[in-house]
C-alpha cells in the first residue's frame, strides 16, 4: 500500500498547503500582537525605550542557534517537535496572561519570556524551509510562496495596525490571550497536515551532520553568494531603519508619520506578494531577484528626507514591493537548488547570517548615528544594494544554469 504522506502534491490548493497557509497566517497575526503587547508592558513598567531595545536584542539572540536547529530538523520527524513547540509557546503565553492580570510581571521576567519564546521559535524557519516545498507541486513553488507571503504579511500588517487598538480596547492581558490561542490553533492545524518523511532512518552523528551541512554550502555555486549578499544588504539597511524615526521627528511628523511609513512599506510587501501569487509562475526567478535588488537600491534614494512627502511614502511602498519580490524568488531558487535532506541546515545557516548583519551594523553606528547627516546611510545603502544586484546579474545566472536551477 502506498503511503499517502510521501505522495507528491498534484495541485496547488491541496489539503496540506491550505491548512498550512491558514495556520501560518493566523499565527503571524498572533506574533505581531505579541510583539506590541510585550512592548507596551515594558513601556508601562519602565517608561524606557532602552528597555524595549534590550528586549528586541534578546529576541534576536537565539537566532545564533539557528544552524543547530536546522541540523536537528534534518535528523528527526518534523511534526512532533513543531506541535510540542506551539503548545509550549501557547502555555507560556497563558502564563504571561495570568501574571499580567495579577500585576506580577517584572522587566527581567519579560526578558526571560522573550528568550524562551525566541529559543523555541528558532526551529520553525529551518523546518518551514524543509517542509514547504513538499506541500505543493514543484512547478507551483513561485505562486505558493507568493500566496504564503500575502497571507503572513497581511496578518502582520493587521496585527501591527490593529494591535494597538485591540490592546487599548481589551487590555494587554486579553490581547496576549488571543496570541496564546493562535499557538494552540497552529498546533491543531499541524496535526492534520501530512508531512512526508524527510529524515534519514539512521542519521549520522550530530556534529558530523553539522559539518556535512557546511560542506554543502561551501561546495555550492550559489549558496555562499546568497548568504554573503543577505549579510551585507541587511547590514546596509540597518542604519536606515534606525534613523527613520529620527527623520519623522525632525520633519514634525513624529510617531504618526512613522506609523504611516511602516504602513506604506508593509502594504507594499503585501502587494508584491500578491503579484507573485498571480504571475509568479510566468516570471524567471533569477531575473526577478535582480529587478528586486536593483529597484530596492533606487527606492532607498526616494526615502531620504525631502519636502515632498508623497515621494517618501511612495518610495516606502515601492521598497516593500521590491523586498517581497527579492525574498520570495530567492526562497524559490533555494527550494529548487537545495536537496531536501540538507534544507534544514541551509535555511538555518541562512537565517543566522541574514539576521547577524543588522544588529552588528546597528551596534557599529550607534555611537555616531546622531552626528551624521541622515541622508548618508540611505545613499550608502543604495550603493551597496545596487552593487549586489549587479554582482547577482554577472555571476548568479551562470552559476544557477550550471546547477540546472530554473533561471
Amino acid at each position: 500500500m502506498q503511503d499517502h504522506q510521501n505522495m507528491p502534491a498534484t495541485k496547488l490548493w491541496n489539503k496540506n498547503f491550505t491548512l498550512y497557509w491558514l495556520g501560518t497566517a493566523q499565527s503571524n497575526f498572533g506574533d505581531a500582537l505579541n510583539g506590541i503587547a510585550l512592548s507596551f508592558l515594558i513601556l508601562d513598567l519602565t517608561g524606557s525605550a532602552t528597555s524595549m531595545g534590550i528586549n528586541l536584542a534578546l529576541s534576536m539572540f537565539p537566532g545564533l542557534l539557528s544552524p543547530l536547529a536546522g541540523n536537528l530538523m534534518d535528523r528527526i520527524p518534523l511534526k512532533p517537535p513543531l506541535i510540542v513547540g506551539d503548545v509550549l509557546r501557547g502555555l507560556i503565553a497563558l502564563g504571561v496572561v495570568y501574571l499580567a492580570s495579577q500585576h506580577l510581571l517584572t522587566v527581567p521576567l519579560i526578558y526571560l519570556i522573550t528568550v524562551l519564546f525566541s529559543t523555541i521559535g528558532v526551529m520553525y524557519r529551518p523546518a518551514a524551509g524543509k517542509i514547504f516545498p513538499e506541500l505543493v507541486p514543484r512547478a507551483e513553488l513561485p505562486r505558493a510562496n507568493g500566496l504564503l507571503g500575502t497571507a503572513t504579511q497581511s496578518m502582520q500588517l493587521l496585527g501591527l495596525v490593529g494591535g494597538g487598538a485591540l490592546i487599548s480596547t481589551l487590555g494587554t492581558a486579553q490581547a496576549l490571550l488571543i496570541d496564546a490561542i493562535t499557538f494552540f490553533i497552529m498546533a491543531v492545524v499541524l496535526v492534520f497536515v501530512d508531512i512526508p518523511r524527510l529524515h534519514p532512518a539512521q542519521p549520522e552523528p550530530f556534529w558530523k551532520g553539522m559539518k556535512a551541512g557546511f560542506q554543502v554550502i561551501q561546495k555550492s555555486s550559489i549558496l555562499p553568494m546568497v548568504m554573503g549578499m543577505a549579510f551585507l544588504i541587511n547590514g546596509a539597511l540597518a542604519p536606515t531603519e534606525v534613523l527613520t524615526p529620527r527623520i519623522m521627528q525632525e520633519m514634525g511628523l513624529g510617531a504618526r508619520g512613522y506609523g504611516f511609513w511602516m504602513g506604506a512599506f508593509s502594504a507594499g510587501m503585501v502587494l508584491g506578494s500578491v503579484m507573485v501569487s498571480i504571475f509568479g509562475n510566468k516570471w524567471q526567478p533569477r531575473r526577478m531577484v535582480f529587478l528586486g535588488l536593483f529597484g530596492m537600491g533606487f527606492t532607498l534614494l526616494g526615502m531620504m528626507p525631502q519636502q515632498h512627502l508623497w515621494i517618501m511614502f511612495t518610495s516606502a511602498a515601492l521598497m516593500g514591493i521590491t523586498v517581497a519580490l527579492t525574498n520570495t524568488f530567492v526562497s524559490v531558487l533555494l527550494q529548487h537548488s537545495v536537496d531536501q535532506q540538507y534544507r534544514g541546515r541551509v535555511f538555518g545557516v541562512l537565517g543566522m547570517v541574514a539576521q547577524c548583519g543588522m544588529p552588528l551594523m546597528v551596534l557599529a553606528v550607534s555611537g555616531v548615528a546622531d552626528q551624521i547627516p541622515v541622508s548618508i546611510p540611505f545613499m550608502v545603502a543604495s550603493v551597496v544594494v545596487v552593487c549586489m544586484s549587479l554582482l547577482w546579474a554577472v555571476f548568479a545566472g551562470k552559476q544557477l544554469k550550471a546547477a540546472q536551477v530554473p533561471a
